[in-house]
């Protein structure tokens, strides 16, 4: 969950302060290059940051993502995951390139 939020708050607030402070207190993953089409995680936060208020803190943001997470309809998660066979395959195809996903 931790890397969760430290995700979203570098996605949602690019390098404003509050995320900047927010993400000193949690680990972070590093990007991987052409990576997009093969994360799942990404679909996830495309709908999340539809929905992001804006937040003045670092407890605010925390707050909002943990409400939005809360409430995010678990077919949001679960049908990217289920689809990595045809993603994978997909991107093979492309050859590393853009896909439809």
């Amino acid at each position: 969950m931790k890397i969760l939020f430290s995700l979203l708050a570098a996605d949602v607030c690019g390098k404003t302060r509050v995320a900047q402070d927010f993400q000193c207190h949690f680990q972070t993953l590093p990007w991987l290059a052409r990576s997009l089409d093969l994360s799942p995680v990404d679909h996830v936060w495309d709908h999340l940051k539809l929905q992001m208020p804006s937040c003045d803190s670092v407890h605010d943001l925390e707050l909002a993502v943990q409400d939005l997470w809360a409430h995010l309809p678990r077919d949001n998660i679960r049908c990217p995951i289920n689809s990595m066979p045809e993603r994978v395959a997909a991107c093979i195809a492309a050859g590393g390139g853009p896909t439809r996903y």
